[in-house]
């Protein structure tokens, strides 16, 4: 599979992920997530899998948008993944709110450039 090929499965799947987690967790009041303990982990096994396919994006395309915390992503991965009982729902919640929509855009806009 070519880099080309990968880095559009990724964005194909980043973007797939996204639009899970935007369906769902605004419907509900913050409140109301932090005591869902399903709702929470639905939303960090998604952020998990977000953060694992943006890790094996190509350099080149990180390398396009510096500005995103390519870093903070795949190390909230690794909370999620190696220290569940360390992660912060509260945390959850404001990616989920808050911390998608640009990654969410530049995928987009790759994903229109490469097809």
């Amino acid at each position: 599979m070519s880099e080309w090929d990968r880095d559009r499965d990724l964005l194909e799947l980043i973007i797939e992920l996204i639009g899970h987690v935007q369906r769902r967790v605004p419907k509900l009041t913050a409140a109301d997530f932090l005591v869902d303990k399903d709702e929470i982990d639905l939303t960090a096994f998604r952020l998990l899998h977000i953060g694992e396919a943006t890790n094996k994006l190509s350099p080149e395309f990180k390398a396009r948008y510096p500005a995103m915390p390519w870093a903070d992503i795949y190390r909230m991965r690794n909370i999620i993944s190696h220290d569940y009982f360390g992660l912060d729902p509260h945390i959850v919640w404001q990616t989920a709110m808050h911390g998608m929509e640009e990654l969410l855009v530049i995928c987009r806009a790759e994903l229109n450039s490469l097809n």
